[in-house]
């Protein structure tokens, strides 16, 4: 890892920039890949990062800022280390690094999107997480702490075993008012879809990206062919949905 670097600012390239790029994509401040080009979003992360840190926020990357980056990711792979080595640390609103992005592709695993997948403990991720927590009767704190993890980790994301995979169109609904029923006659929650049962029978378990583990239990007279219908357990949920085309597992 580079321990010295001249200062070094937009329109530079090189490993010397890969290698600054590296840092800051480890601490969670640069979404690009390191390709040793010091372009705007290069430029940007450094801002940042010389913001939250007390540097004289210009964009370019001096004995200073990479003093300071050094230092910083000294006490991220602390953390790391740390977290390998004891329960689990408990992750909160403004934390940022790869083990927030990790929290965020376990949710959107599990079904409950936070927005960007960008390593940063905003507003989304929290809101995620108590939607989350409410869900599976965690306390509900909108923080990750151990018994928050270890219930995200059960979800493993895609099924390894699937009869076979389907495209479709997919928007979402709530019940609007208590004692809605699917076609099954369940109480409608997340984890109940709506489909067409020509295409996928009722009583069927799938897995559908972006939402996670769920059973074909209720039907819509709009939902005709590859289109399913993804209960959510509030209008505010649905509606942030909205419509997308997403991959169906058909599980075995």
């Amino acid at each position: 890892m580079v321990t010295a670097l001249a200062t070094s600012g937009r329109g530079d390239r090189g490993k010397e920039v890969e290698e600054l790029q590296a840092l800051l994509v480890a601490q969670g401040y640069l979404l690009d890949t390191a390709d040793g080009v010091f372009g705007n979003n290069t430029e940007y992360a450094v801002l940042v990062f010389q913001k939250e840190h007390g540097l004289t926020p210009d964009g370019r990357v001096g004995k200073e800022t990479m003093r300071a980056l050094l230092e910083n990711q000294k006490q991220f792979e602390g953390q790391q280390a740390s977290r390998n080595t004891r329960s689990v640390e408990v992750s909160r609103f403004g934390d940022r690094g790869r083990n927030i992005e990790e929290v965020q592709l376990k949710l959107v695993d599990s079904g409950f999107s936070p927005g960007a997948v960008d390593g940063v403990f905003g507003n989304g991720t929290k809101e995620a997480l108590i939607r989350f927590q409410r869900h599976y009767g965690l306390p509900v704190t909108g923080t990750v702490d151990s018994a928050t993890w270890s219930k995200l980790s059960i979800k493993r994301g895609k099924p390894t075993s699937y009869k076979k995979t389907l495209e479709m169109e997919a928007s979402a609904y709530s019940s609007y008012e208590s004692g809605t029923h699917t076609a099954r006659g369940n109480a409608l929650r997340r984890g109940y879809v709506s489909v067409d049962p020509n295409v996928i029978p009722l009583g069927t378990e799938v897995y559908v990206e972006g939402y996670g583990y769920a059973v074909a239990d209720d039907t819509g007279g709009a939902i005709i062919g590859h289109r399913i219908d993804l209960a959510m357990d509030s209008y505010n949920e649905a509606i942030q949905f909205g419509r997308r085309t997403v991959k169906v597992y058909i599980l075995d």
